[in-house]
């Protein structure tokens, strides 16, 4: 697929603004507003959601996994 033309998208970025005006432009769509009636499910921060928290904190810090530590 090295000829084809594509693009990548992060299911985390697909609902930024700048993101759907990247992936529209692509298309080759107009810029438009879009909606979803998708909803986030937590709210709170992760740390009040994960019972070891402090444990998985203290074991993803320094990793390449650290980034995934911090709420989106």
């Amino acid at each position: 697929f090295k000829s084809t033309r594509h693009t990548v998208i992060y299911y985390e970025e697909i609902s930024k603004p700048k993101k759907i005006m990247e992936i529209l432009k692509f298309l080759g769509l107009k810029p438009r507003e879009l909606t979803s009636r998708h909803v986030k499910i937590h709210t709170k921060p992760l740390s009040e959601h994960v019972h070891n928290w402090q444990e998985v904190n203290n074991r993803l810090k320094g990793t390449e996994f650290e980034v995934l530590l911090h709420d989106s």
